[in-house]
C-alpha cells in the first residue's frame, strides 16, 4: 500500500543542486544533491524508496530542543531533576530531542527556499514546550540551513540544537576538519573532555577507514567513531575522490561550538553534525563543566543558528 507520506516530499532547485524534504517526517531532508559535469553527485546520503519513511534512513534531519543524548532522561537544571524522553532502539538515553519524530508544517516555500514550523507542547515525557524553525535556502554554491527555537513555556530550561546529515562514505572519502578536544567516556555520556588522540587528528585530512579510527578513547575497543568534539574552528571538508574529486565545505556559525562525528565499523555511510551542545551538556553544566555550549533560554526567548554546506 503506497505511503502517504512520499506525496509530502517537495522539491528545491538552484543552479544543478537540488533538496527534497519531508515535513511529515521529521521535517526532514531525504535529498540534497549536485550535477556536475552531466554527473549527479549526492551531497548528503539518499533516501532510498525501498527502506522505511523513518529520518533514520534520510539525508538529514533537525536535532530540537538539544543535540545528542541527556544521559538516562534525567535533566538537572536549577536545582531540579526533569525527565526526558523517550529514549529509542534501546538506548537508556534519549537522543536528539523530539522534533525529528513529529511532524512539521511548510509555512512558506519558493523554488530554492522554504520555510518549516513544529510546535511541541510540554508532556509527560518532557518539560520542553517549544516552537521551532528551519529554513532551507539553496545559494549558488550549495545549501544554507537556519535553525531558530523558542522557549514557549512557563520557566526558563537549556536548549540545543543542529542538523544530523548523513554523508556517503566511499573507500577513499576523507575529511579535513581541525577538532582539538573531544568528550569521552565509556558509556555513550561523556564525563572528560581531552585532546584529541592522533587518531583522531584531522586537521590535514584523513580516509574515513573505521578500522584505523579504532575508539580507544571512549567506547569498548570497537572500531568506529560516535563522538562530540569542540574547539573547532566551525570549518570541515569532505572530500569524494570517486564523485568527481567534489568536495563539500562545512560551516557554521559560532553557537555551533561543537561537532559530532559518528563513522560506524560497517557500512556505506558516516555523519557529520554541526551542534550547540556537548553530549549530555546540559547535566555537565550542572556539575560546574565549562564549556558544554548549553544555551538557556527564558520563557520566550529565541535562539537562532546557521550553518551552511557548499562546494568548492
Amino acid at each position: 500500500m503506497p505511503n502517504s507520506n512520499l506525496d509530502s516530499i517537495y522539491t528545491l532547485s538552484k543552479n544543478g543542486l537540488t533538496l527534497e524534504f519531508c515535513p511529515k517526517v521529521g521535517g526532514s531532508i531525504t535529498r540534497f544533491d549536485a550535477t556536475l559535469n552531466g554527473k549527479t553527485i549526492p551531497l548528503f546520503r539518499p533516501y532510498d524508496a525501498n527502506l522505511a519513511l523513518d529520518p533514520l534512513n534520510f539525508s538529514s534531519f533537525p536535532l530540537t530542543p538539544f543535540s545528542n543524548r541527556i544521559g538516562f532522561g534525567k535533566l538537572d537544571f536549577n536545582g531540579k531533576i526533569y525527565n526526558v524522553g523517550p529514549a529509542f532502539g534501546g538506548e537508556p538515553h534519549p537522543n536528539h530531542g523530539s522534533g525529528w519524530q513529529s511532524e512539521w508544517t511548510l509555512d512558506e516555500k519558493g523554488d530554492d527556499f522554504a520555510k518549516l514550523s513544529i510546535r511541541v507542547p510540554k508532556s509527560a515525557d518532557s518539560p520542553y514546550d517549544y516552537e521551532a524553525h528551519q529554513i532551507f535556502q539553496l545559494t549558488e554554491t550549495g545549501l544554507s540551513i537556519t535553525m531558530e527555537i523558542k522557549n514557549t513555556g512557563e520557566e526558563a530550561l537549556p536548549f540545543g540544537t543542529g542538523h544530523h546529515p548523513y554523508f556517503v562514505r566511499t573507500p577513499k572519502t576523507s575529511i579535513q576538519a581541525n577538532l582539538p578536544k573531544v568528550w569521552f567516556s565509556k558509556d555513550m555520556v561523556p564525563t572528560e573532555l581531552v585532546d584529541v588522540p592522533d587518531m583522531w587528528d584531522f586537521k590535514n585530512g584523513k580516509v574515513l577507514d573505521p578500522q584505523n579510527l579504532e575508539a580507544k578513547h571512549g567506547g569498548d575497543g570497537s572500531a568506529y567513531i560516535d563522538h562530540c568534539f569542540t574547539e573547532w574552528d566551525r570549518v570541515a571538508r569532505i572530500t569524494w575522490p570517486e564523485f568527481e574529486n567534489t568536495t563539500l565545505r562545512i560551516t557554521a556559525d559560532e553557537s555551533f561550538g561543537h561537532f559530532v562525528l559518528f563513522v560506524p565499523s560497517k557500512g556505506d555511510f558516516f555523519c557529520a553534525e554541526p551542534v550547540t551542545n556537548a553530549t549530555d551538556g546540559f547535566n555537565l553544566k550542572a556539575k560546574g563543566t565549562k564549556g558544554t555550549g548549553t544555551i538557556v533560554l527564558a520563557p520566550r526567548e529565541t535562539f537562532k543558528g546557521v550553518m551552511n554546506f557548499d562546494l568548492e
